[in-house]
């Protein structure tokens, strides 16, 4: 009788590594028993991983969800997902395997959106197939990384670092171009790019005012962005962008004593008079004409 498994195993990733122990890129078969002892095995990283199979079938399961991965196929674990790899037939490969601290994949401010492509998402969507010009361009990326790591020449982790960026643009550029989702998975997408849009317009108000800023950090044309917005709000993103940063004005004129030239340099703009337009246009009060009617509003009726 098999012994009952209570706990899920969790793998950290200096068991992997032999020449770095925040990153790894290696063959699979390099890896030796720290990556054959977990095939079979459901068990958890404390780290992010990159598998490309170059050769070979395997059954990957992260979660509940099983998926078939043929050759040519990268894949995508986040940290703290249960994940079990089952080879149905000799597999050949590489991994890329790198703690948070690294790549701040959770920084948007630092990764523009990838995250939400390729690691973080509900239904693990992330299994990508490249065709034969996609495969030579991660493979030269791969072994520059490699040889990066191998002959440690000065500033070769930022050299690193660069290079993880820039496959994973690829890797969301080629995803973008080959991924089908279901109507459901659609929906399940635009929401959370909206979700993004709208965690992206409280970092950013101060200082991107366009929609076209926010759906090139998204990686959309500003016209999707637009219409997922309409879909899901009822209003354009561009209203999201104009109502967060007139909500702040008004803030600031109903709580401070800063003058609205004071305020429209807090807000990111170059031109106090354009500041006054802007607001006057989208509340049909100046910003003086807000200030004095809630103020008077505050002072206790006679």
């Amino acid at each position: 009788m098999a012994e009952k498994r209570e706990n899920i195993g969790i793998v950290s990733l200096p068991e992997y590594a032999q020449v770095d122990a925040g990153f790894v890129v290696s063959g699979l078969c390099e890896l030796g028993n720290s990556f054959f002892d977990q095939i079979g095995v459901p068990h958890r990283h404390d780290f992010y991983t990159i598998y490309w199979i170059k050769a070979g079938k395997l059954l990957h399961t992260i979660d509940a969800t099983t998926y078939e991965v043929t050759k040519n196929t990268l894949f995508f674990v986040a940290p703290g997902q249960v994940h079990n790899i089952q080879a149905t037939e000799k597999i050949e490969g590489y991994m890329i395997a790198f703690r948070d601290a690294f790549m701040c994949l959770k920084d948007q401010t630092q990764v523009s959106g990838i995250n939400s492509g390729l690691f973080f998402n509900s239904q693990f969507s992330s299994v990508i197939h490249l065709n034969d010009e996609q495969e030579k361009d991660i493979d030269a990326v791969v072994r520059l990384m490699m040889k990066e790591l191998t002959t440690q020449e000065p500033e070769y982790e930022m050299a690193i670092h660069g290079l993880l960026r820039y496959f994973l643009v690829l890797a969301s550029r080629i995803k973008g171009e080959n991924v089908a989702i279901s109507p459901e998975q659609h929906a399940m997408h635009n929401s959370s790019i909206f979700l993004k849009f709208k965690n992206l317009i409280e970092e950013k108000y101060q200082s991107l005012k366009t929609v076209s800023d926010y759906a090139g950090l998204l990686h959309i044309k500003p016209v999707l962005l637009n219409e997922i917005s309409k879909q899901l709000s009822g209003i354009t993103a561009g209203e999201h962008i104009r109502n967060r940063v007139i909500l702040e004005a008004q803030r600031y004129l109903y709580n401070t004593d800063l003058t609205a030239k004071e305020i429209a340099y807090k807000l990111g703009f170059d031109d106090p008079h354009y500041f006054s337009r802007f607001f006057k246009k989208y509340t049909n009060q100046s910003p003086s004409e807000f200030k004095d009617a809630s103020r008077s509003s505050m002072s206790p009726s006679a």
